[in-house]
């Protein structure tokens, strides 16, 4: 699979330079395009975003349902105290069980939101490895990964 799908941008202070591999589909506003706005600092360190139009509709599918899901199961973790950004665990919000019922079912939600986060990821993975993005030595380099829907014609 080549890399037609495939548009790279630079954000250096709230300017945007594109450097693009790319069809004219991958210059379509919908989707995901919208997102990929990037809010720096006032650094002048250049971001990156890397946005893979998907070929497939049930690949974009299957991306949103996991982010959704993801979504739902944080705000379930963030009442539990869990802090996101740092992924430290606020002991104060943590709720006091009663019963060995409630500990198991906060456990339960805690190994589901797990399982949801590691299932994303590796579909991310997946994704990238077919679209011929290393999309992990991405992310340490700093770039933003987004996946765009199909262009329907």
């Amino acid at each position: 699979m080549n890399n037609q799908y495939l548009k790279t941008s630079v954000m250096e202070n709230n300017k945007q330079t594109n450097f693009q591999n790319a069809d004219k589909m991958a210059d379509d506003p919908c989707g995901l395009s919208e997102t990929a706005r990037v809010f720096l600092s006032e650094s002048n360190i250049p971001r990156r975003s890397v946005i893979i139009t998907l070929e497939n509709k049930f690949e974009y599918n299957q991306i949103v349902e996991l982010l959704d899901s993801i979504m739902y199961q944080k705000k379930l973790m963030d009442s539990y105290g869990l802090d996101g950004i740092n992924n430290k665990w606020d002991l104060d919000k943590f709720p006091v069980t009663k019963t060995d019922t409630q500990m198991n079912g906060i456990q339960r939600d805690i190994q589901t939101y797990n399982e949801t986060v590691k299932q994303y990821n590796e579909y991310c993975i997946h994704l990238g490895l077919e679209y011929g993005i290393d999309i992990a030595s991405e992310m340490k380099k700093g770039c933003k990964i987004l996946f765009r829907p199909p262009v329907t014609s």
